[in-house]
């Protein structure tokens, strides 16, 4: 699983998108690791934009047979792992954004996932998006709207958080892309 977001705006930022999408897809089979992976795909991006944009990713692995999941996090929000009576787990292991620091390095983690744990991927917009007085929505709401909600589906849950945000900011616009990948074991 992948979530990305490519820093600016425009055609230029949106025509990255498609081009990293292939290029994973052409990737993973080849790297047992997901931090072997990201730190190829770091140079790549390198070469191609020359240091003039970067890109946040989180990329795991997730093996449903044994409920592990393995994970790098390049500089993306950190994911929330919810599970009932305890404390959101952000996913942050990994290492800088793709694109800035040729021959970065990375690290990768493993995590077990246990039945009804809920997996949030979200980009910035969800978390950063404002209300009329200037205030953030926060991981912190996010984990909340979520913990609040565990008995739904992982779709019920997408539209749950979507329908917490928008009330929150007042407002349908949204200054930036929400995106949002929920996962939950059953």
């Amino acid at each position: 699983m992948v979530i990305a977001d490519v820093s600016g705006k425009g055609v230029a930022a949106g025509l990255l998108m498609p081009s990293i999408e292939v290029a994973l897809r052409m990737n993973a089979p080849r790297f047992p690791s997901t931090s072997d992976l990201l730190q190829l795909f770091n140079n790549v991006v390198c070469q191609v934009t020359s240091g003039l944009r970067f890109i946040s990713l989180f990329y795991g692995k997730l093996y449903p047979q044994s409920g592990s999941l393995e994970y790098t996090n390049a500089g993306h929000n950190p994911p929330l792992l919810i599970r009932a009576g305890t404390d959101p787990s952000p996913l942050d292991k990994g290492g800088p954004v793709l694109g800035v620091l040729p021959d970065s390095k990375y690290e990768s983690a493993k995590i077990s996932l246990r039945q009804r744990d809920v997996l949030v991927l979200y980009t910035d917009g969800a978390v950063e998006a404002e209300n009329p007085a200037g205030e953030q929505y926060s991981a912190e709401r996010l984990s909340k709207t979520v913990g609040s909600h565990l008995q739904q589906n992982a779709s019920e849950l997408i539209e749950t958080i979507y329908g917490s945000v928008t009330p929150f900011r007042e407002t349908k616009a949204l200054a930036d892309d929400l995106t949002l990948v929920v996962v939950k074991m059953l």
